[in-house]
């Protein structure tokens, strides 16, 4: 269900703690925040670095302000976006490029240490693109205050629900940025901005703009959302209520975008890898780490619309495909259709038993997997069961990524590859390609 943004009323503060002063930073967290040893505990003070000196105000138990950088860091950078006081969205830009993708090397190095018990030995050199304007999708948050006849447009601030309006965002495609501003002229004049929940745009093969509302728009506001459509060459669609995203003409094709050797549709709404130059790179070196083919067979969880699983059918293994999605499933077996490629496509929940569906006691010799942030903790331990020769797993979260890895290095696999893939650049989020085989 959407949730609507609506700002609370002012609440008493607790008393401000008194600044500490000429603090040393001993590290970074999983997050990119400084951490800070005290007598009774750490500090995470987010925008301090490595080896800096800084003055910061505790808040709450753990947390604390940054108030000023006494000595700075070498790698510290001045960051360019005017925004990033202030935006929640880059947390990182004020560490130098090559730094950022080394701490996030390093972040999953420690997380494995930690949870799986075991070193990376087999690092591969990061997986990079381009470091600015490569964001294809960008989700904004709205609010509309009737009283005032104001709207808001922008990103949410750091720690808060209040709204950063901007007006460009550095590391989003100019496609994406170019219709901020007439969105914020333009949406007030609708019907439909008193139950607009927020506004999502994307650009891959097409530019859309997905608007989540809660009912059906009038027919006034359906005409003026056509002849913004036309001016400024965007597929507009509407997310009511609970129904699936719809667009809003009738007939539109879904938009696509690359994979390697390869194209997907989807529907807005969708998860859509966020670096469109790094999605079919990665792509290409998780199929060069699973090499499937002929006489092999890949079963794949979390399979989304295809962006992996067209390429890895296209090599000639038999490919099952599993993903938790019902729609998806669709939109992947429509995929692979299209592109003539036999996919056995199944909806199923990983986190059940598998022996409650077919496809659980079918063998396979290969697994790729590409969960979202929560990992596969369920699915992992039945794929360590069925003692496959190869499992490729790519990751958006090193900590259950680590949690993972321990059932497999428990079964008797050893971590032969691993690679930091920067989808995320001037941001802590972390991807990563890893590559287990079974010890023989």
């Amino acid at each position: 269900m959407a949730q609507f943004y609506r700002p609370q009323r002012g609440r008493s503060k607790p008393a401000e703690q008194p600044i500490k002063r000429n603090a040393s930073v001993s590290g970074l967290d999983h997050q990119g925040r400084g951490i800070v040893r005290e007598s009774k505990g750490v500090r995470f003070i987010a925008g301090a670095l490595t080896d800096e000196l800084i003055d910061f105000q505790p808040q709450g138990k753990w947390q604390g302000k940054l108030i000023q950088v006494k000595q700075p860091a070498p790698a510290r950078v001045t960051p360019d976006c005017p925004y990033y006081e202030q935006c929640g969205g880059c947390d990182l830009q004020h560490l130098a490029l090559s730094r950022q993708r080394q701490h996030k090397q390093q972040v999953v190095s420690e997380l494995f240490a930690k949870f799986a018990g075991h070193d990376i030995d087999c690092w591969q050199a990061p997986l990079t693109g381009a470091d600015w304007r490569y964001r294809r999708r960008l989700r904004l948050a709205c609010h509309w205050d009737s009283k005032r006849r104001n709207f808001k447009l922008g990103l949410r601030q750091a720690n808060s629900k209040a709204i950063v309006e901007i007006s460009d965002c550095l590391i989003s495609d100019t496609a994406l940025t170019r219709l901020l501003q007439p969105l914020r002229k333009f949406l007030p004049q609708l019907d439909l901005i008193a139950q607009l929940g927020h506004v999502e745009l994307m650009t891959t093969n097409s530019c859309c703009l997905l608007l989540r509302l809660k009912n059906p728009v009038s027919a006034k506001d359906h005409r003026q959302l056509l002849e913004f459509s036309q001016n400024y060459g965007v597929d507009v669609w509407l997310h009511c209520g609970e129904t699936a995203p719809q667009p809003l003409l009738a007939g539109q094709e879904l938009p696509r975008y690359a994979s390697w050797q390869t194209e997907v549709s989807f529907q807005p709404g969708d998860f859509l890898q966020a670096h469109g130059e790094l999605s079919p790179l990665m792509v290409e070196q998780a199929l060069a780490w699973l090499a499937p083919g002929p006489g092999d067979h890949v079963l794949e969880l979390y399979a989304g619309s295809g962006n992996f699983s067209l390429p890895i059918a296209r090599s000639g293994a038999r490919v099952t495909a599993i993903e938790g999605v019902p729609s998806m499933v669709e939109r992947l077996t429509a995929n692979a259709s299209r592109a003539n490629l036999s996919i056995a496509a199944q909806h199923a929940d990983l986190e059940q038993p598998w022996q409650h569906y077919d496809w659980g006691t079918i063998e396979f010799n290969k697994v790729f997997l590409d969960p979202a942030r929560a990992g596969a903790a369920h699915a992992i331990s039945e794929v360590a069961q069925r003692q496959p020769e190869r499992v490729v797993y790519v990751s958006c979260a090193a900590d259950t990524l680590a949690r993972d890895a321990r059932h497999l290095f428990a079964a008797g696999y050893r971590l032969k590859r691993a690679q930091i893939v920067d989808m995320f650049p001037q941001t802590h989020h972390i991807e990563c390609l890893t590559w287990f085989e079974r010890e023989t």
